[in-house]
């Protein structure tokens, strides 16, 4: 499901979470997706991770491309990238020579609707990403 290689390729492509890390916090998400799926704070695992781990199709997706991806929840993410305080979450990042750069932001990765529309349109974002000189 790899698209042609862009002119450049990033380093890494970075998925930052509206969560938070922890255990306590890990078993309060799954119950929230369980119980309320449709008031979760995170389209992004909300269209990325079931109820037992991170979904196959992403995974491949995410495997099948020629760099590697990064996770970050929501304090991490905070400390590791200031300049990026004040965009809502969740975010996905594309990163080249240490500059990161957005990809999709919180509105588009929520209007993507379904895992398959977000894939396409990660696909699409690194292709337009690396076509720019």
């Amino acid at each position: 499901m790899t698209a042609a290689l862009p002119l450049r390729t990033p380093d890494r492509l970075i998925m930052v979470y509206n969560a938070e890390d922890g255990l306590f916090n890990a078993v309060n998400d799954w119950a929230h997706k369980f119980f309320s799926p449709a008031t979760y704070d995170c389209r992004l695992c909300h269209y990325t991770y079931g109820l037992a781990g991170m979904l196959k199709p992403w995974k491949a997706f995410l495997e099948g491309q020629p760099f590697p991806a990064a996770f970050y929840y929501r304090p991490f993410f905070r400390k590791a990238f200031p300049d990026f305080e004040q965009l809502p979450l969740p975010l996905i990042l594309v990163e080249k020579a240490g500059r990161a750069e957005v990809l999709l932001t919180a509105t588009e990765i929520a209007e993507a609707g379904s895992l398959d529309s977000l894939i396409e349109r990660v696909q699409a974002r690194l292709q337009a990403w690396g076509s720019r000189a």
